[in-house]
């Protein structure tokens, strides 16, 4: 029957309601995540500010039960459930898209095996001497957050998710990030992936245990200090290291909390390995690089402490510098332990978004988002905020800006590399930028000043795009063609206008492939007809017979090989099976001719050799072969045929 327990608690995980909401995104989903003896209602004062900026659905809660089995609580499996229905037969844990979540672990269950309905907001215990269930080990809070991660990355599509905690659940962010086993990432989505197997873009804690806490009593809260989860978040016991943060063997627990089974694998003398080593995280174990991080603190009446975690402990650092070093700051506050979780000031900040582009967060063409311009670390104004695009065919990218007193002052897009592709400053309500782009990766920065956005308004931008019109182009230069294969060149190509006096409306450069294929994109035209106008180094310029239609987001094809009628006047020449461009016109003036002839002559004489434009055939090499095609070209009088 345990069994049946662990299967539903999937099953009702996966329970998820795609229903999907035009209101503002937060570019990754935020999950709010309680500490100790709490719940997610905690959050309500931080979420019903949030909510006015990013949208949050009315299922944005999963609940968990930590202690479910009977007898003694060593096993994570088969502790940590999902029920799908309450006690009164509700569904529940049926979680929809939004853009804010919050992870509810202050329940209990009807500990009926066959008919698991979850008991929301009760503290109950399987049996004496047990923790409750929000007061169990932090490491089956690893196990279900994964649970929680996987679940809302299923609903939203998103591929990372920002995570926020409270108290303890800063250290069940840490479980789940940090904890290894056999060298592998115990809890992350994708163990195998070593880089982004955390599916994580942002960490915040608040009041956060880092580096432990024996507080003995925390003012206007029930503690049990025999549960686990006080086991687990203390740095010592009896001077020596406390096994779960700092590194011991299980045997170092005193006889007073209901177990030692800091791992939950029914062994009470293992080796375990702690998160935190000295003042900062366990090297073993380290924390990812490709996450930023903020630790707030708070130093309450000016006593050191928050009157739970002494300030020292709020954060981990080496020296003077947070950690992990470049990517990790703090922001100190002067609130109580119980007041964190609505100072949701702190908390925005925290959640600033990166200002530093390696490190931007992902957005999607078509979508609005919401954004913040907060005061940064050290009392700083200004705040930058960087997103990124991936941009696949090329073509208009525009960035939509609307801020209504939220601080924004600039708008700019940039390249890959970080150079500013066009900015412009704010001074109104809204605005925009654009620019046209070849396929490729693309940033879009957003800074401001905090000053003149003292309310946390929220600024609201929507990327774009018109996707380029592409073209899939065959074509056989007639010197390159030699009945087996095309010979690899460039091409260049302008779209004209249909209608005289032909002006250009794009252009691209295309390298065929050994079949005389290329693929190109015309990122600035929209759709309609065109000519299509060829150039080549030492061919004939040539046009198509009639415009081609081009639709933006859609490739069109032209093959010049097929038939001579697709060229217009049919200037085309047959060779070896195909029709191919003229071959000779070396100074590109629309005549082959005796000009042409000399030049490819005198190359030949001097045995010229490379990349040269009087190497007609394409063997690098300027001889009697070049010299042969250029002459007999010259002689019948081809020149180019336009409209």
């Amino acid at each position: 029957m345990k069994k049946i327990i662990l299967l539903l608690s999937f099953i009702s995980v996966f329970n998820l309601s795609f229903v999907y909401s035009q209101a503002v995104n937060s570019p990754y989903p935020v999950i709010f995540i309680h500490g100790l003896n709490s719940d997610d209602l905690t959050w309500n004062t931080t979420l019903s500010q949030i909510s006015s900026s990013w949208t949050m659905s009315s299922d944005h809660t999963l609940s968990a039960v930590m202690n479910a089995r009977g007898g003694d609580t060593t096993n994570y499996i088969q502790d940590v459930i999902f029920p799908d229905r309450d006690v009164s037969g509700n569904y529940v844990n049926t979680i929809s898209n939004s853009s804010v979540y919050a992870f509810n672990f202050g329940n209990f269950w009807n500990r009926n095996n066959s008919d698991p309905r979850i008991i929301l907001y009760n503290s109950n215990t399987p049996g004496s001497n047990q923790s409750s269930s929000s007061q169990s080990s932090i490491y089956k809070q690893g196990y279900a957050l994964k649970i929680f991660i996987d679940s809302v990355l299923r609903v939203t599509g998103a591929s990372k998710v920002i995570l926020c905690g409270h108290s303890m659940g800063g250290l069940a962010i840490r479980e789940y990030l940090q904890r290894m086993e056999n060298g592998i990432h115990k809890w992350w989505i994708d163990p195998l992936d070593l880089t982004n197997g955390h599916k994580v873009a942002r960490v915040v804690t608040f009041g956060t245990p880092h580096l432990g806490t024996n507080v003995s009593s925390i003012p206007f809260t029930t503690i049990d200090f025999n549960s686990e989860a006080i086991r687990d978040m203390r740095y010592s016991f009896n001077s020596a290291n406390a096994p779960y943060l700092f590194s011991n063997t299980e045997n170092t627990v005193p006889s007073s909390y209901y177990n030692a089974d800091i791992n939950c694998n029914g062994i009470q003398s293992d080796t375990i390995t702690g998160l935190s080593n000295n003042t900062a995280e366990n090297t073993l174990m380290p924390l990812p690089q490709n996450i930023t991080y903020t630790w707030i603190t708070s130093n309450y009446l000016g006593l050191g402490t928050d009157l739970a975690v002494p300030l020292s402990r709020q954060w981990i650092y080496n020296g003077s510098v947070s950690s992990p070093a470049g990517i990790s700051d703090t922001i100190l506050t002067n609130k109580n332990h119980i007041q964190q979780t609505g100072d949701y000031k702190s908390i925005i900040r925290g959640l600033d978004e990166p200002d530093n582009l390696n490190y931007s967060y992902e957005l999607s063409f078509g979508k609005t988002y919401a954004g913040y311009i907060t005061l940064q670390s050290k009392g700083i104004t200004s705040d930058t905020d960087f997103y990124n695009v991936k941009f696949n065919s090329g073509g208009k990218i525009t960035f939509q800006l609307a801020s209504v007193n939220a601080g924004v002052n600039g708008i700019a897009v940039l390249n890959s590399s970080g150079s500013v592709i066009v900015s412009k400053n704010i001074s109104g309500t809204a605005d925009s930028v654009s620019c046209y782009c070849n396929s490729g990766t693309y940033y879009f920065r957003v800074t401001g000043n905090s000053n003149q956005n003292t309310n946390f308004n929220s600024y609201r931008f929507t990327p774009s795009a018109i996707p380029s019109a592409g073209l899939n182009l065959t074509i056989a230069p007639e010197g390159l063609w030699n009945g087996i294969i095309n010979i690899s060149d460039t091409i260049k190509l302008y779209l004209k206008s249909n209608a005289s006096p032909f002006f250009t409306v794009d252009s691209a450069i295309a390298f065929t492939d050994s079949s005389g294929n290329a693929l190109v994109n015309f990122i600035h035209a929209v759709s309609g007809s065109y000519y299509l106008q060829v150039r080549h180094r030492n061919s004939i310029e040539t046009w198509s017979s009639a415009p081609v239609n081009f639709t933006n987001g859609n490739t069109s094809v032209f093959d010049f090989t097929g038939s001579q009628s697709n060229a217009y006047g049919n200037n085309l020449v047959y060779k070896y099976g195909k029709w191919c461009i003229y071959a000779g016109d070396i100074n590109q003036d629309g005549v082959i001719d005796a000009s042409d002839i000399s030049s490819v002559e005198n190359d030949a004489v001097n045995g010229l050799s490379g990349y040269v434009q009087t190497d007609v055939t394409g063997d690098n090499f300027v001889d009697g072969s070049d010299l042969s095609l250029t002459d007999n070209n010259a002689l019948t009088g081809v020149t180019s045929v336009t409209p």
